[in-house]
């Protein structure tokens, strides 16, 4: 891809999302300044534009995760946390504790299978999905953005759930099954 097909892709995939992630950003983080939310989303496009965007299957996911990341990171690297910002990145569940390359490799991993499930997923059950958990969505903002009934919003959630549950739960064992059988393999060998 050329740079300008980058420029246009990122214009037309990442950019219209910047209104929600610092809507997001500024609803889970309450004790960050403006200035701070706008450090974040730069930061976010900076990865973004560094990474390989052919590999980018859902790219509004891709920037809450890339932003959810950052703040992980700027948590970790400063010594002195405020104790409002401790409360809010409890929220977006992330650990301070150093973590490893292979961990890091892993979790990308199963964020690519989590990726590939969500879009196996039927079109009303993913979009239900990815506004509540991406987004951040109430159920009743869900219903809203989607024109159908909270009841019928839990519905799609729950089957989204289930899907998800079962895809993710069979990879994990046939990557186990796989692994276990190379490590035979190898000790046959």
């Amino acid at each position: 891809m050329d740079h300008e097909q980058r420029i246009e892709w990122f214009a037309r995939e990442i950019v219209p999302h910047e209104g929600d992630l610092r809507r997001w950003l500024a609803r889970r983080l309450r004790s960050l300044a403006n200035a701070e939310i706008d450090e974040i989303v730069q930061e976010a496009y900076a990865q973004i534009w560094k990474a390989n965007i052919a590999a980018i299957h859902k790219p509004r996911a891709y920037l809450f995760v890339s932003a959810r990341n950052i703040v992980g990171q700027i948590a970790r690297r400063n010594k002195v946390v405020p104790i409002e910002l401790m409360g809010d990145i409890e929220v977006l569940d992330l650990h301070s504790e150093e973590v490893s390359a292979d961990r890091q490799i892993s979790a990308r991993q199963e964020v690519d299978r989590l990726n590939q499930a969500i879009a196996l997923l039927p079109e009303k059950c993913r979009q239900a999905f990815l506004l509540k958990k991406v987004e951040g969505l109430s159920q009743r903002e869900v219903g809203a953005r989607m024109g159908i009934a909270e009841s019928t919003v839990e519905k799609h959630l729950s089957k989204a759930m289930a899907i998800l549950s079962r895809l993710m739960t069979t990879d994990c064992a046939e990557t186990a099954q796989r692994d276990e059988e190379v490590a035979h393999a190898r000790h046959r060998s």
